[in-house]
């Protein structure tokens, strides 16, 4: 698969590949130099070699977010994730709302590109096939280690492991 077909596939349509790289750099708080840097490629390759995209995007940001808790708790993360999808309040397709600045911040961190474990692509399936723990919720938040102030005004709805979901 060619590098615009990547690209492309991931939502990323500018004129220019060049632009379109750096656009996906910008989006997932990849520090490369130049845009056809080693790790930008190898990142975008990881990304779009699953032949299911929403699954392998759901999975990361499960096994980034959720490390450590039950399993119920990582299909309520990915339930919430794709709530906001369905939710005028966010953009309307995945990869934005992942991507979107501040929402999740194992893409500021990195820990979106480690490698999801088994687990981590069940509940994505769970997730994806409508099951959702939360009844609807659009936030989570795990309150020894959130720094954000104006989540925790949100009225909580249920605690799983160590996320209050709101």
């Amino acid at each position: 698969m060619k590098l615009r077909d990547r690209l492309q596939l991931l939502g990323y349509h500018h004129t220019r590949v060049e632009s379109a790289l750096r656009a996906f750099q910008q989006d997932f708080r990849i520090k490369d130099a130049s845009p056809t840097k080693e790790l930008t490629i190898r990142r975008l390759k990881l990304l779009t070699s699953s032949g299911n995209l929403q699954r392998e995007l759901l999975a990361r940001v499960i096994h980034s977010e959720t490390r450590g808790e039950p399993f119920r708790g990582k299909v309520a993360v990915g339930a919430v994730v794709l709530n906001r999808v369905h939710s005028r309040q966010f953009p309307n397709s995945l990869m934005q709302v992942i991507t979107q600045p501040l929402a999740f911040a194992v893409i500021a961190d990195g820990s979106f590109w480690l490698e999801p474990n088994k687990q981590a692509y069940i509940a994505a399936d769970e997730a994806l096939r409508g099951i959702d723990p939360t009844g609807k919720c659009c936030y989570f938040f795990n309150p020894k280690t959130s720094t954000s102030r104006w989540i925790r005004r949100l009225h909580p709805k249920m605690q799983i492991g160590r996320h209050i979901f709101a």
